[in-house]
């Protein structure tokens, strides 16, 4: 993977940094490459996962760690590690994948 120097160089000077070698700019290059890679490859995991082709924005988001979805908005916040664990508990509990999506349409339309 290629990103591009110039807008990381732009990017530095643009939160305060007077003057950017070129050595900088590489080794930041090369941080955010690796970490870029690091994280399609999570976030790919997580799209197989769920039976798809397409990686998603929340695909990534769980990948970094923020695991809003797409989907969340300021009065309901769609949290998918809280959703993952209530299907781990509601599994836990002994209930059928039939049960469990029974039980998060019943969450929605009290919301």
């Amino acid at each position: 993977m290629a990103i591009p120097k110039a807008p990381v160089k732009r990017i530095m000077k643009e939160e305060g940094a007077e003057r950017v070698s070129a050595e900088a700019v590489d080794a930041l290059v090369d941080y955010l490459e690796t970490d870029a890679d690091a994280i399609a490859r999570k976030a790919i995991d997580y799209a197989k996962l769920a039976k798809r082709q397409t990686v998603k924005a929340e695909d990534i988001a769980l990948a970094i760690g923020r695991p809003e979805t797409s989907e969340s908005t300021a009065e309901n916040p769609h949290n998918l590690l809280e959703v993952v664990q209530k299907v781990l508990d509601a599994a836990a509990d002994g209930k059928g994948f039939e049960e469990i999506i029974k039980s998060f349409m019943k969450l929605e339309k009290k919301e």
